[in-house]
Protein backbone atom coordinates (compact mmCIF):
# COMPACT_ATOMS: atom_id res chain seq x y z
CA UNK A 1 0.00 0.00 0.00
CA UNK A 2 2.65 2.26 1.19
CA UNK A 3 4.66 1.55 -2.04
CA UNK A 4 1.81 2.78 -4.23
CA UNK A 5 1.57 5.98 -2.42
CA UNK A 6 4.94 6.38 -2.47
CA UNK A 7 5.85 5.02 -6.18
CA UNK A 8 2.80 6.74 -7.75
CA UNK A 9 2.46 10.03 -5.70
CA UNK A 10 5.76 10.67 -3.93
CA UNK A 11 3.38 10.54 -0.60
CA UNK A 12 5.49 10.05 3.01
CA UNK A 13 2.70 7.80 4.44
CA UNK A 14 -0.30 6.79 4.51
CA UNK A 15 -2.94 9.85 4.18
CA UNK A 16 -6.03 8.20 5.14
CA UNK A 17 -5.54 5.09 7.81
CA UNK A 18 -8.21 4.30 9.59
CA UNK A 19 -6.93 3.85 13.02
CA UNK A 20 -6.67 7.01 15.15
CA UNK A 21 -3.08 8.89 14.53
CA UNK A 22 -2.81 12.52 16.64
CA UNK A 23 -0.37 13.28 13.70
CA UNK A 24 -2.84 13.93 11.23
CA UNK A 25 -5.18 16.17 14.20
CA UNK A 26 -6.93 18.85 12.15
CA UNK A 27 -8.59 21.71 14.17
CA UNK A 28 -11.91 21.98 12.71
CA UNK A 29 -13.76 24.52 15.12
CA UNK A 30 -16.00 22.20 17.43
CA UNK A 31 -12.56 20.02 17.73
CA UNK A 32 -10.81 22.96 18.86
CA UNK A 33 -13.44 24.24 21.04
CA UNK A 34 -13.50 21.11 23.06
CA UNK A 35 -9.61 20.61 23.40
CA UNK A 36 -9.36 24.53 24.70
CA UNK A 37 -11.80 23.11 27.25
CA UNK A 38 -9.39 20.29 27.98
CA UNK A 39 -6.29 22.64 28.02
CA UNK A 40 -8.62 25.40 30.56
CA UNK A 41 -9.26 22.27 32.46
CA UNK A 42 -5.47 20.96 32.84
CA UNK A 43 -4.78 24.84 34.00
CA UNK A 44 -7.55 24.94 36.79
CA UNK A 45 -6.77 21.66 37.81
CA UNK A 46 -10.02 20.47 39.19
CA UNK A 47 -13.70 19.91 38.11
CA UNK A 48 -14.72 17.11 35.56
CA UNK A 49 -15.28 17.59 31.82
CA UNK A 50 -17.30 15.84 29.50
CA UNK A 51 -16.32 15.59 25.47
CA UNK A 52 -19.06 14.05 23.52
CA UNK A 53 -19.90 13.14 19.86
CA UNK A 54 -20.48 10.51 17.53
CA UNK A 55 -18.52 7.59 16.69
CA UNK A 56 -15.62 8.06 14.25
CA UNK A 57 -15.93 12.25 14.96
CA UNK A 58 -11.91 11.92 16.00
CA UNK A 59 -12.68 11.85 20.07
CA UNK A 60 -9.60 9.15 20.51
CA UNK A 61 -7.33 11.15 18.61
CA UNK A 62 -8.11 14.70 20.59
CA UNK A 63 -7.19 12.69 23.87
CA UNK A 64 -4.16 11.26 21.89
CA UNK A 65 -3.07 14.66 20.55
CA UNK A 66 -3.98 16.76 23.98
CA UNK A 67 -1.54 14.26 25.71
CA UNK A 68 1.39 14.20 23.63
CA UNK A 69 1.11 18.04 24.41
CA UNK A 70 1.12 17.64 28.18
CA UNK A 71 4.57 18.09 30.13
CA UNK A 72 4.89 14.92 31.92
CA UNK A 73 7.14 16.34 34.27
CA UNK A 74 4.51 18.26 35.91
CA UNK A 75 1.11 15.93 34.75
CA UNK A 76 0.74 12.14 35.71
CA UNK A 77 -2.21 10.65 33.05
CA UNK A 78 -3.92 7.30 33.49
CA UNK A 79 -6.43 6.62 30.68
CA UNK A 80 -9.49 4.18 31.26
CA UNK A 81 -10.85 2.63 28.54
CA UNK A 82 -13.35 -0.28 27.00
CA UNK A 83 -15.46 -0.09 29.95
CA UNK A 84 -18.36 -1.94 29.00
CA UNK A 85 -15.94 -4.38 28.74
CA UNK A 86 -14.82 -4.11 32.47
CA UNK A 87 -17.33 -5.58 35.45
CA UNK A 88 -15.13 -3.99 38.13
CA UNK A 89 -15.23 -1.00 40.38
CA UNK A 90 -13.87 2.02 38.91
CA UNK A 91 -11.08 2.85 41.62
CA UNK A 92 -9.73 -0.30 40.57
CA UNK A 93 -9.96 -0.02 36.73
CA UNK A 94 -7.78 3.57 37.93
CA UNK A 95 -4.98 1.61 39.75
CA UNK A 96 -4.88 -0.16 36.72
CA UNK A 97 -4.45 3.29 34.38
CA UNK A 98 -2.05 4.41 36.91
CA UNK A 99 -0.40 1.18 36.70
CA UNK A 100 -0.37 0.56 39.97
CA UNK A 101 -0.77 -3.20 41.07
CA UNK A 102 -4.68 -3.56 41.50
CA UNK A 103 -3.71 -6.98 42.97
CA UNK A 104 -1.24 -6.34 45.09
CA UNK A 105 -0.58 -7.52 49.25
CA UNK A 106 -2.06 -4.23 50.33
CA UNK A 107 -4.59 -4.03 52.80
CA UNK A 108 -5.61 -0.83 51.99
CA UNK A 109 -8.73 -0.17 49.74
CA UNK A 110 -8.44 0.93 46.18
CA UNK A 111 -9.39 4.67 46.59
CA UNK A 112 -7.04 5.12 49.88
CA UNK A 113 -4.42 3.66 47.41
CA UNK A 114 -5.29 6.00 44.62
CA UNK A 115 -5.27 8.90 46.94
CA UNK A 116 -1.95 8.05 48.63
CA UNK A 117 -0.61 7.85 44.58
CA UNK A 118 -1.74 11.51 44.07
CA UNK A 119 -0.50 12.76 47.35
CA UNK A 120 2.94 11.67 46.27
CA UNK A 121 2.57 12.89 42.65
CA UNK A 122 1.49 16.50 44.31
CA UNK A 123 4.58 16.70 46.11
CA UNK A 124 6.67 15.58 43.46
CA UNK A 125 4.76 18.39 41.45
CA UNK A 126 2.82 16.51 39.22
CA UNK A 127 -1.09 16.59 39.06
CA UNK A 128 -3.37 13.56 38.25
CA UNK A 129 -5.50 13.23 35.27
CA UNK A 130 -7.75 10.11 34.97
CA UNK A 131 -9.42 9.93 30.96
CA UNK A 132 -11.64 7.70 30.63
CA UNK A 133 -12.90 6.60 27.22
CA UNK A 134 -16.31 5.20 26.04
CA UNK A 135 -17.70 6.73 29.16
CA UNK A 136 -21.37 6.45 28.49
CA UNK A 137 -20.92 2.85 29.19
CA UNK A 138 -19.91 3.66 33.15
CA UNK A 139 -22.98 2.23 35.14
CA UNK A 140 -24.77 4.96 38.20
CA UNK A 141 -21.94 3.00 40.66
CA UNK A 142 -18.96 3.61 38.99
CA UNK A 143 -20.28 7.24 38.17
CA UNK A 144 -20.70 7.67 41.57
CA UNK A 145 -17.05 6.23 42.67
CA UNK A 146 -15.46 8.58 39.87
CA UNK A 147 -17.33 11.69 41.43
CA UNK A 148 -15.97 10.80 45.05
CA UNK A 149 -12.30 10.25 43.19
CA UNK A 150 -12.72 13.63 41.86
CA UNK A 151 -13.49 15.21 45.52
CA UNK A 152 -10.24 13.50 46.72
CA UNK A 153 -8.18 16.98 48.24
CA UNK A 154 -5.22 17.46 50.42
CA UNK A 155 -4.69 20.76 51.99
CA UNK A 156 -7.27 22.37 50.26
CA UNK A 157 -6.22 21.31 46.79
CA UNK A 158 -7.93 18.93 44.34
CA UNK A 159 -6.21 15.73 44.03
CA UNK A 160 -7.61 14.47 39.83
CA UNK A 161 -8.68 16.11 37.17
CA UNK A 162 -11.52 13.97 35.32
CA UNK A 163 -11.86 13.75 31.73
CA UNK A 164 -15.12 11.87 30.64
CA UNK A 165 -14.92 11.07 26.57
CA UNK A 166 -17.94 9.29 25.22
CA UNK A 167 -20.94 9.26 23.02
CA UNK A 168 -23.63 12.06 23.43
CA UNK A 169 -25.37 9.56 25.25
CA UNK A 170 -22.90 10.25 28.23
CA UNK A 171 -24.84 13.66 28.91
CA UNK A 172 -28.08 11.99 28.67
CA UNK A 173 -26.67 9.60 31.80
CA UNK A 174 -25.20 12.55 33.91
CA UNK A 175 -28.34 14.76 33.39
CA UNK A 176 -30.34 11.59 34.99
CA UNK A 177 -32.57 12.28 38.07
CA UNK A 178 -30.10 11.51 41.04
CA UNK A 179 -26.74 12.24 39.19
CA UNK A 180 -27.05 15.95 40.02
CA UNK A 181 -23.68 16.05 42.20
CA UNK A 182 -21.65 14.69 39.50
CA UNK A 183 -24.00 17.20 37.23
CA UNK A 184 -22.65 19.97 39.26
CA UNK A 185 -18.70 18.60 38.56
CA UNK A 186 -18.82 19.37 35.47
CA UNK A 187 -16.66 22.19 34.78
CA UNK A 188 -17.18 22.12 30.83
CA UNK A 189 -18.76 20.15 28.13
CA UNK A 190 -18.25 19.87 24.23
CA UNK A 191 -19.43 18.20 21.54
CA UNK A 192 -17.51 17.01 18.57
CA UNK A 193 -19.50 17.19 15.40
CA UNK A 194 -19.57 16.22 11.69
CA UNK A 195 -17.34 18.46 9.54
CA UNK A 196 -19.20 21.04 7.03
CA UNK A 197 -18.44 21.00 3.52
CA UNK A 198 -15.44 23.24 3.75
CA UNK A 199 -14.05 21.99 6.46
CA UNK A 200 -13.85 18.08 4.90
CA UNK A 201 -12.18 19.83 1.91
CA UNK A 202 -9.11 21.39 4.18
CA UNK A 203 -9.46 17.78 6.28
CA UNK A 204 -8.87 16.00 3.26
CA UNK A 205 -6.52 18.39 2.12
CA UNK A 206 -4.60 18.86 5.34
CA UNK A 207 -3.97 14.98 5.58
CA UNK A 208 -2.63 14.84 2.17
CA UNK A 209 -0.38 17.76 2.80
CA UNK A 210 1.04 15.71 6.13
CA UNK A 211 2.24 12.87 4.10
CA UNK A 212 3.96 15.28 1.03
CA UNK A 213 1.04 15.86 -1.70
CA UNK A 214 2.21 19.23 -3.99
CA UNK A 215 -1.45 18.53 -5.72
CA UNK A 216 -0.46 15.27 -7.50
CA UNK A 217 -3.25 13.71 -7.95
CA UNK A 218 -5.49 16.50 -8.88
CA UNK A 219 -8.72 16.44 -6.90
CA UNK A 220 -12.03 18.54 -8.68
CA UNK A 221 -14.60 19.82 -6.87
CA UNK A 222 -17.18 16.84 -7.26
CA UNK A 223 -14.72 14.30 -5.67
CA UNK A 224 -15.37 16.29 -2.46
CA UNK A 225 -19.09 16.67 -2.90
CA UNK A 226 -19.72 13.40 -2.83
CA UNK A 227 -17.14 12.12 -0.46
CA UNK A 228 -19.00 14.94 2.32
CA UNK A 229 -22.61 13.60 1.35
CA UNK A 230 -21.86 9.90 1.71
CA UNK A 231 -19.44 10.38 4.67
CA UNK A 232 -21.94 12.72 6.60
CA UNK A 233 -18.79 14.43 7.68
CA UNK A 234 -17.92 11.90 9.91
CA UNK A 235 -14.06 11.90 9.56
CA UNK A 236 -13.77 8.16 10.07
CA UNK A 237 -16.39 7.34 6.97
CA UNK A 238 -14.25 9.89 5.11
CA UNK A 239 -11.42 8.22 5.78
CA UNK A 240 -12.99 4.92 4.22
CA UNK A 241 -14.19 6.54 1.50
CA UNK A 242 -10.77 8.23 0.83
CA UNK A 243 -8.55 5.15 1.70
CA UNK A 244 -10.48 3.42 -1.06
CA UNK A 245 -10.20 5.96 -3.48
CA UNK A 246 -6.51 6.73 -3.49
CA UNK A 247 -5.81 2.81 -3.81
CA UNK A 248 -7.57 2.45 -6.44
CA UNK A 249 -6.32 5.20 -8.28
CA UNK A 250 -2.55 4.33 -7.35
CA UNK A 251 -3.42 1.25 -8.52
CA UNK A 252 -5.18 2.77 -12.35
CA UNK A 253 -1.78 5.09 -12.30
CA UNK A 254 -4.30 7.99 -11.94
CA UNK A 255 -3.20 11.74 -11.63
CA UNK A 256 -6.40 13.58 -11.77
CA UNK A 257 -9.66 12.22 -9.20
CA UNK A 258 -12.94 13.01 -10.80
CA UNK A 259 -16.83 13.01 -9.00
CA UNK A 260 -17.05 9.11 -11.05
CA UNK A 261 -13.62 7.70 -9.47
CA UNK A 262 -15.69 8.81 -6.22
CA UNK A 263 -19.09 7.43 -6.91
CA UNK A 264 -17.09 3.80 -8.36
CA UNK A 265 -15.59 3.39 -4.84
CA UNK A 266 -18.92 4.81 -2.84
CA UNK A 267 -21.04 2.16 -4.82
CA UNK A 268 -18.58 -0.67 -4.19
CA UNK A 269 -18.32 0.13 -0.20
CA UNK A 270 -22.27 -0.02 -0.20
CA UNK A 271 -22.20 -3.52 -1.78
CA UNK A 272 -19.87 -4.13 1.05
CA UNK A 273 -22.10 -3.18 3.56
CA UNK A 274 -19.64 -0.78 4.43
CA UNK A 275 -21.49 2.54 4.43
CA UNK A 276 -23.81 3.12 7.06
CA UNK A 277 -27.95 3.52 6.94
CA UNK A 278 -27.84 6.83 6.19
CA UNK A 279 -25.38 6.71 3.28
CA UNK A 280 -26.77 4.05 2.00
CA UNK A 281 -30.34 5.92 1.47
CA UNK A 282 -28.59 8.99 0.34
CA UNK A 283 -27.00 6.54 -2.33
CA UNK A 284 -30.56 5.65 -3.58
CA UNK A 285 -31.90 9.64 -3.33
CA UNK A 286 -28.29 10.33 -5.81
CA UNK A 287 -29.31 7.86 -8.29
CA UNK A 288 -32.31 8.61 -8.66
CA UNK A 289 -32.00 12.35 -8.93
CA UNK A 290 -29.26 11.26 -11.41
CA UNK A 291 -31.81 9.25 -13.47
CA UNK A 292 -34.50 11.87 -13.41
CA UNK A 293 -31.66 14.44 -14.59
CA UNK A 294 -30.83 12.15 -17.30
CA UNK A 295 -34.35 11.57 -18.59
CA UNK A 296 -35.17 15.32 -18.96
CA UNK A 297 -31.89 16.17 -20.83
Amino acid sequence: MLDIYQSIYGFEGQPFRLSPDYRFSFGHRSYEDAKSYLKYAVNEGEGIVAITGAPGTGKTTLIASLISELDADRVCVGVISNVQLENRRLADMALDAFSLDASSGSQSSAPVRLKHFFIDQLEKGRRAILIVDEAQGLSREQLEELRLLSNLQHNTQQLLQVFLIGQESLMEVIRLPGMEQLHQRLIAAAQLRPLTLEETVEYIEHRLRVVNWTGDPEIRDEVFNLVHKFSSGIPRRINLICHRLFLQAGLRERHTLLGGDALHVIVELHKEGLLTAGAQRALGEYAVGVKGLASNE
